[in-house]
């Protein structure tokens, strides 16, 4: 038996999000349907370092799989990217460990949230950026952005509805850079994230720099005060690293 580890980069805009479903283009269908493709066989299972939902994109999602012949990563790629939609694709694939899980085995992930300030649409960003129409007080995001830094009760900052039981997540670096032409990036790296934090992090951070919300509000939540907080649109996050 073979374990592959693949790294793939995707435009979450044409799909339902990674995750299988019965009614929906997903990212894990189209993969895994291209896997098959290539193994001569229906599917082959995936198992990714994460979800990402409906409409989020990727340039460093992991997954692995096991198959139980040798393979040549190099000719893995090229074939499977040929069956493949042009929104996804594999970037890289290598031989793992036995022990490796694309999931269990992650220490941490890094996001990216990005931004960009126009009165005026720019098709050329709306694929991966949100619009933000006035001018946004950068310093004072930053400094809002270091105090989610830190092992804390995110329990604020999860959209209602999640199944997930704990609710303490460690941020191990989060930083607001304006590019100076217009966009703003938020990056932000944690050993893992509740369902829709990062959107709702991001939020909370645009509200600042508005001059809406101040950094009181940013400790109030961590204490566990929910704000009516806008969780942004999904288009302007990416997934942009698993570390291992």
């Amino acid at each position: 038996m073979t374990k592959i580890k693949l790294t793939i980069e995707y435009v979450g805009t044409d799909f339902c999000g990674w995750q299988s479903q019965k009614n929906g283009n997903s990212v894990q269908d189209a993969v895994e349907r291209a896997l098959g493709k290539y193994f001569d066989r229906d599917f082959v299972r995936i198992y990714a370092a994460g979800r990402t939902d409906v409409g989020v994109h990727a340039k460093g999602q992991v997954a692995h799989f096991v198959v139980d012949k040798p393979v040549n990563c190099y000719k893995l790629c090229l074939g499977v990217n040929l069956a493949l939609p042009a929104s996804v694709a594999v970037t890289s694939a290598e031989e793992a460990d036995d022990d490796f899980d694309a999931r269990f085995s992650a220490t941490s992930k890094t996001y990216c949230y990005r931004v960009y300030v126009s009165a005026a649409r720019r098709p050329t960003l709306d694929v991966d950026h949100t619009q933000i129409y006035r001018p946004l007080d950068v310093a004072a995001m930053q400094r809002a952005a270091a105090l989610l830094v830190g092992t804390h009760d995110f329990a604020a900052f999860q959209k209602s509805g999640s199944n997930l039981k704990g609710t303490v997540r460690t941020v191990n670096s989060f930083q607001v850079t304006d590019n100076g032409d217009g966009t703003i990036c938020f990056v932000v790296n944690g050993n893992a994230f509740l369902y829709n934090q990062v959107r709702i992090m991001c939020g909370l951070l645009v509200e600042v720099g508005k001059g809406n919300k101040s950094c009181d509000d940013v400790v109030a939540m961590l204490n566990g005060t929910k704000l009516k907080i806008r969780t942004l649109p999904a288009k302007g996050l990416t997934l942009e690293r698993v570390f291992y």
